[in-house]
């Protein structure tokens, strides 16, 4: 199936699907790579200022800012490490009123700077974003339950292709690293959605998990997605080919995020319980527990060392070889998602 093309992707699904209605791809953080400095600088998404704060690590000078708009949530950079991309939510909870947020914020990752926007409307609410490991950028439209592909996201103007999801609130995405399927967490529908973004002739495959299935991660070969309901705290195992259930388990109530380590173990931030878990891929059992000073609604993983975003508007620094937490640092208000610049 041909592309879509920019101008009968954006309105020809304006006018179907709305009115019917990122490597970081496995809900893992990315090393953007630099060779000008040797200093290390943890690019942080800080929703309740609007905006993206560079840090310093592991001391936590902070060493720049971009200021974006209400409610940015989520941040990708391309494999290069030249560009880095920002999702604009754009109202302050999923219950606010309103369409919300319908650009891309596009920050220039060399001179810290807003380079440019990309405009996404109609389409609102724009929550998560990926690569793949070709480059290509993908933004979820929480509002229109569209996924949004762009090929060549240093220039694109508009998207290359438009997917439907067919969900009602799609808030948390996956995908593949060569980018041949995608996976939705449809929260308001307690569904899973796996699309093809190649063929849009595919049709959607769903399962419903729970409540509201928000975090996700795939295993190290993807052969498996691991799901969480978030409010209920039952994780689980599906199929990545078919979604079928291979297992599941309750974590310590209420948890938000999970990620996967490059061993193939998964790490659980446990909200009610405010601590992480480091679980067997094939059984779910549970090997490590770290209490944490708060709970972590933002979990990001580069090599050994964990990131976890904290409620008290902190960065906590967790080395995964000692499983302890070994420094940290305050941020603005509401940190979440961040990526590493070398």
């Amino acid at each position: 199936m041909s592309l879509i093309t920019r101008r009968q992707g954006l309105w020809t699904l304006a006018g179907g699907v709305v009115a019917a209605t990122a490597i970081g791809a496995r809900g893992i953080a990315q090393t953007v790579p630099k060779s000008k400095t040797s200093m290390q600088t943890l690019a942080v998404v800080e929703k309740n200022e609007g905006r993206v704060a560079f840090y310093a690590v592991p001391g936590g000078k902070r060493v720049g800012l971009v200021t974006l708009g209400i409610q940015p949530h989520e941040i990708v950079a391309d494999p290069a490490g030249r560009f880095a991309f920002v999702g604009d939510y754009g109202v302050e909870s999923w219950k606010a009123a309103g369409v919300g947020g319908d650009k891309i914020w596009v920050i220039d990752v060399d001179r810290r700077t807003l380079a440019r926007t990309i405009d996404l409307s109609p389409f609102g609410r724009l929550h998560a974003v990926r690569m793949d490991r070709k480059g290509r950028l993908y933004v979820l439209s929480e509002k229109d339950s569209v996924l949004a592909r762009f090929d060549t996201p240093a220039t694109d103007k508009a998207p290359s292709r438009l997917v439907p999801v067919n969900g009602t609130r799609s808030h948390y995405l996956v995908v593949r690293r060569d980018g041949d399927r995608a996976y939705i967490a449809d929260t308001m529908s307690g569904a899973v959605i796996m699309v093809d973004p190649d063929d849009t002739g595919v049709a959607p495959v769903r399962r419903h998990i729970g409540v509201a299935p928000e975090a996700m991660t795939l295993s190290v070969d993807e052969g498996a997605l691991f799901v969480i309901d978030r409010p209920s705290g039952t994780l689980h195992a599906l199929d990545a080919t078919s979604l079928a259930q291979r297992s599941q388990r309750t974590m310590r109530g209420e948890a938000v995020r999970i990620v996967t380590q490059t061993d193939g173990k998964l790490i659980v931030s446990n909200t009610q319980d405010k601590s992480l878990s480091r679980l067997n891929p094939t059984t779910l059992a549970e090997e490590d527990y770290l209490p944490l000073p708060a709970a972590a609604p933002g979990l990001n993983i580069i090599g050994d060392t964990v990131y976890a975003s904290l409620q008290s508007d902190r960065v906590a620094i967790v080395d995964l070889r000692a499983w302890k937490i070994v420094g940290g640092f305050g941020t603005g208000s509401a940190p979440d998602s961040a990526i590493l610049m070398r």
